[in-house]
């Protein structure tokens, strides 16, 4: 009988386990996709404020003005706006690379036990 018990308690303990596993790898799953969303969205965002930037630059060219780029206050806007999503998208793909190198990890770990 007391086997019997053992048998049980290590079967709910596998049960336990693997189902904490799931749980684990379905949030790192779809944190991923989130991330995925998220940098074709920053993407967009950036060539969009390439396309604007550049508008703004030729319509300083065509004004003879192109000289005052640098004090420009949309330009400016634009520059700042281009670097903050670059800021942004090095962030999310540092974030997805450490989800990606912690997910072949544990599969690793998995495999070898």
């Amino acid at each position: 009988m007391a086997s019997e018990g053992g048998f049980w308690s290590r079967v709910s303990g596998e049960v336990k386990q693997a189902t904490e596993r799931t749980r684990r790898e379905a949030r790192r799953a779809v944190r991923m996709g989130v991330l995925r969303v998220d940098l074709v969205s920053l993407r967009r965002d950036r060539t969009r404020a390439h396309a604007n930037l550049g508008e703004r630059v030729l319509q300083l060219w065509t004004g003879d003005a192109l000289g005052t780029i640098e004090t420009d206050p949309e330009a400016l806007r634009l520059r700042a706006l281009v670097q903050e999503i670059e800021t942004a998208i090095r962030a999310k793909r540092d974030e997805l690379e450490r989800l990606r190198h912690d997910g072949n990890e544990q599969q690793a770990g998995s495999n070898g036990g």
